[in-house]
């Protein structure tokens, strides 16, 4: 389940069955589960699944929307989290690699989700389902290989944005990394762009030239030494291969089906064109501080 997602489909008008319906197709939801099943919670000892579930913190308590349909979703879809990793585990860890406990129950709305519905656990053949969730999917389910909004697949990121249910995360569309001479933003200088660039070129071209294309604000985790963005593009003239020493502009070829950056075409005084994804591992190797592509579908902005 998409948390912010579901969300959205709330304030679209659908309920609590529509939404894990949505998110889990291949489940079916029981209504009468045992509430008296016991869960062993790390650190905290046992409680019934009823009152487990009262103690998980996840969604806010104010996202009320079409009758409490998120809170209610996400209360069986931790209740159901819970049954699976008790049968598979026999216990529960308390922190976000498992689902958020607390040993005080939360209340308010949250509560009322889980005291309406009491014992409504997705079932996955017979037993409860292994019912993963995150804040975000960025718009693309990718286990079940579909756009997670509105009015089929869109042809733009913009249309992307403004359909997709999950659009008000805060985590949607956004940078990953930050630096603060740059107004703690992921903006690039054209030059670290080429310098990227240049080191996809140089890892194609002599794979043993890896060990030395790492980001050059850090230790390098290979114990030798990294080649500055000098020594990269005189590796590559050493090969008969153009570097570039400018970037003017990048273009993005997104598979908004699929949920992927399929190409990036990056143009200069020469050009290349790139896969998604072998832009996207060497730029996450060689960029510098923090910054880092997250997911297989991203675009390239130019400022």
């Amino acid at each position: 389940m998409n948390q912010y997602g579901a969300w959205g489909r709330a304030k679209d008008g659908q309920n609590e069955e529509a939404i894990l319906a949505a998110y889990y197709p291949n489940m079916t939801l029981k209504k009468d589960y045992d509430q008296g099943v016991q869960i062993n919670v790390d650190g905290y000892g046992t409680f019934s699944i009823e009152d487990y579930v009262k103690r998980i913190y996840e969604v806010p308590d104010s996202w009320t929307d079409n009758n409490l349909a998120v809170l209610k979703a996400q209360a069986v879809a931790a209740r159901t989290y819970a049954l699976n990793s008790a049968q598979r585990n026999g216990h529960i860890c308390t922190t976000e690699a498992c689902q958020v406990f607390k040993p005080d129950p939360k209340g308010g709305n949250w509560e009322q989700a889980v005291n309406a519905t009491a014992g409504w656990v997705l079932m996955d053949g017979g037993n409860p389902g292994f019912t993963q969730y995150a804040s975000t999917h960025g718009g693309y389910i990718q286990n079940l290989g579909k756009f997670d909004g509105k009015v089929g697949t869109p042809t733009s990121f913009a249309e992307w944005n403004d359909r997709a249910y999950d659009k008000e995360s805060p985590w949607f569309y956004c940078d990953w990394g930050a630096r603060p001479e740059y107004n703690k933003t992921a903006w690039l200088k054209p030059s670290e762009v080429a310098d990227i660039v240049n080191v996809i070129l140089l890892g194609r071209a002599d794979s043993s030239a890896g060990k030395h294309l790492y980001q050059p604000d850090k230790p390098n985790p290979e114990g030798t030494d990294t080649w500055n963005e000098d020594r990269v593009r005189q590796e590559l003239q050493n090969k008969g291969i153009t570097p570039f020493t400018s970037v003017s502009d990048i273009s993005v070829s997104p598979d908004f089906g699929g949920g992927k950056t399929s190409s990036i075409s990056v143009s200069g005084n020469t050009q290349q064109s790139f896969s998604g994804d072998e832009f996207k591992n060497w730029f996450n190797l060689r960029a510098p501080a923090n910054l880092q592509i997250v997911g297989p579908l991203y675009n390239v902005e130019k400022q």
